[in-house]
């Protein structure tokens, strides 16, 4: 069985090969390169045809991998909204859907919600689903597939959302923090692809950090490393977050600090039309995120920070802003760059985490979503 996981590995990288490419590429006998494209044929995954060649004489035989056959998906369940993707065995995205969610505190339900938004876009596009994968906002412990602690979403608190979640989808669900998720994005299809040192600056209504080290997740005993918002002399969130720039702004005008309907997109637009008291707090919060992109840089000394969330794509020139405050500061400074992926970066590192379950049941590989060797992604 394993010799289907090791040719689907192959064929991800090379679509079209011949079975003495495979036995190169793989390291498998001819015979058990047979035996295992036998398996693969009767599943739909590939197809083998005869190469049109010019010279005489027989034409070889070349395998065609078939990512379309199955599907896997990526869910990004953030505070306010769950954006699902589906994804198909290569990675290529093939839809996606957003809803809005409510009643936060109501787990049942969220996790009925979920299942709901990944079987209505399943059933939309005809799609064959072999595995799933959903980033939550909040501390997660991967290897079980349980919440531990998400401000955002505080009725998933202690539940084991994987298997809740995959007993009504009926196929292999993980769960991951959404941050961890985004840099595994944009690790394999964003800003940070052939990168392996990565730090995902998540910049929204709270603010999170998602690290790659060695290409593998860095969680912290407690899964609960890159928690950023608590970094001294913080809270940081009071500072530079989506929650805290309007509530900031209102101070400064002797104003409510929560004035209703004002959110920090408001905000920058007031700096960007010349308002002083607008422009203080987002310069404020701007030398706060070069701080901490100092400290993220001289501490990991990652190949590349990738901002995301509704503030770096909101403040004018951030990446840029915080790319000088890194050379001015460091010697050997880090890459800034704007999320590659928007707001399909967390679904679409969650679809790549379901890719590695979606591959092993598909050869036939048993394997518990958390008995996965940390964080896997392909």
């Amino acid at each position: 069985m394993t010799h289907a996981l090791d040719l689907i590995d192959a064929l991800r990288r090379r679509p079209v090969a011949s079975r003495s490419e495979l036995q190169q590429d793989t390291g498998l006998s001819p015979a058990s390169i047979s035996r295992a494209l036998s398996q693969l044929r009767r599943d739909g995954l590939v197809k083998e045809r005869a190469q049109a060649v010019s010279r005489a004489g027989r034409p070889p035989r070349v395998v065609l991998f078939q990512p379309q056959a199955a599907h896997v998906v990526g869910i990004d369940a953030g505070g306010t909204s769950l954006r699902v993707v589906i994804t198909d065995l290569v990675g290529r995205p093939v839809a996606r859907h957003s809803v809005t969610l409510r009643g936060t505190r109501d787990g049942a339900a969220i996790v009925r919600r979920i299942a709901d938004a990944v079987r209505s876009l399943v059933e939309r596009v005809d799609a064959k689903l072999v595995a799933a994968a959903a980033g939550v906002s909040g501390i997660v412990d991967a290897a079980r597939g349980t919440v531990l602690l998400s401000p955002d979403l505080p009725g998933l608190d202690g539940r084991d959302v994987a298997g809740m979640v995959g007993s009504r989808l009926g196929v292999p669900v993980a769960v991951d923090n959404d941050d961890l998720l985004a840099a595994a994005g944009e690790a394999a299809y964003g800003a940070a692809q052939g990168c392996t040192e990565v730090v995902f600056l998540s910049l929204g209504l709270g603010l999170g950090t998602g690290l790659l080290v060695g290409g593998r997740p860095v969680r912290g005993v407690r899964s609960s490393a890159g928690a950023i918002a608590y970094l001294a002399p913080g809270p940081l969130e009071e500072r530079a977050s989506g929650k805290a720039i309007p509530m900031r702004y209102n101070e400064r005008r002797g104003q409510p600090a929560l004035v209703p309907q004002r959110t920090a997109k408001q905000v920058i637009a007031y700096a960007a039309e010349g308002d002083p008291d607008a422009r203080a707090v987002i310069d404020d919060a701007i030398d706060a995120l070069g701080a901490l992109a100092i400290n993220v840089g001289a501490l990991l000394d990652p190949e590349v920070i990738v901002l995301g969330g509704g503030l770096a794509r909101g403040i004018p020139s951030l990446a840029e802003a915080l790319d000088a405050r890194l050379k001015e500061a460091l010697p050997f400074p880090p890459r800034v760059v704007e999320s590659g992926l928007g707001e399909d970066a967390v679904a679409r590192g969650a679809a790549s985490l379901a890719l590695t379950l979606g591959q092993r049941r598909l050869a036939g590989v048993t394997a518990e979503p958390g008995r996965l060797d940390a964080l896997e992604f392909v």
